[in-house]
């Protein structure tokens, strides 16, 4: 089968389309989602190769170091230089790279969870500042018409996952597409620091699942309230209501379930 570049996340395929229901087997061009790999060094240390899409890989560094807790802000950055599949950051701070066992490939689903919510539990407390911050129930439903409505990739492909940031009126003040739930998340909250966003008064909405490690990522950055379509694990429940952040699942159409923190959703 031949393949041609279409654009930089996704290609065309040559595939073969079965309907039973029709009886038909007919010959098509498919367009899919690029699996690229990111090479990822700190101070000049290996520290992981991401499987990702081809894009916006220094978002997607920024935002990692920043959800995962390894810098506080983006003025500790020296720089970010992006060669091809290599991004080399330099940091004004040494970083421990075993870094809480963290796997040395992280792939689009990240796996790696432990059967206890995880030892990288040194969220930063910058949930419990938004205490008082209060969202309006159409924000949260017109948060996920909005994610929805700009997963353009994900409507073409159905290959990625989406994640958004909305400020309390409920527009989206940045938004990335990837083949992974856990890099979209990161991609959008690096564009947000590098137009410097305060996300303490935002929401983050995604289309994958609220697992503790995604859970942490929001808390790490003082997000207040995380919403998907998805559902929830346990240990994401528990680890949102450890830091203080509102957690909502199936989010579909105008229903949503809140699980932790319902006092910063304002009910009709």
């Amino acid at each position: 089968m031949k393949t041609r570049k279409r654009h930089s996340v996704t290609t065309e395929r040559d595939v073969l389309r079965v309907n039973l229901r029709k009886g038909s087997v007919e010959s098509l061009r498919d367009e899919v989602v690029v699996e690229g790999r990111m090479e990822l060094h700190i101070n000049g240390e290996h520290y992981a190769v991401f499987s990702c899409s081809p894009s916006e890989y220094k978002e997607l560094t920024i935002g990692h170091l920043l959800a995962e807790g390894i810098i506080d802000s983006v003025e500790e950055i020296e720089s970010v230089d992006v060669s091809g599949g290599r991004v080399d950051v330099h940091l004004t701070k040494g970083v421990d790279m075993a870094l809480s066992g963290r796997p040395r490939l992280i792939l689009t689903e990240c796996g790696g969870e432990s059967e206890k919510v995880p030892s990288r539990l040194w969220m930063k407390p910058r949930v419990k500042d938004a205490t008082t911050v209060r969202f309006d129930f159409r924000t949260v439903v017109n948060a996920v018409k909005t994610l929805n409505s700009l997963a353009r990739t994900f409507r073409r492909t159905g290959g990625t996952h989406a994640s958004a940031l909305l400020g309390r009126d409920g527009n989206p003040l940045a938004f990335s597409e990837d083949i992974g739930r856990h890099n979209a998340v990161d991609k959008v909250l690096g564009k947000a620091a590098l137009r410097g966003l305060n996300l303490k008064g935002m929401i983050l909405a995604s289309t994958g699942r609220l697992t503790s490690d995604m859970v942490i990522k929001a808390a790490n950055v003082g997000i207040p309230v995380i919403v998907s379509i998805s559902a929830p694990t346990d240990k994401g429940i528990k680890v949102a209501e450890m830091a203080g952040l509102t957690l909502i699942g199936f989010a579909r159409g105008r229903r949503f379930n809140i699980y932790t923190h319902p006092e910063r959703i304002e009910k009709p």
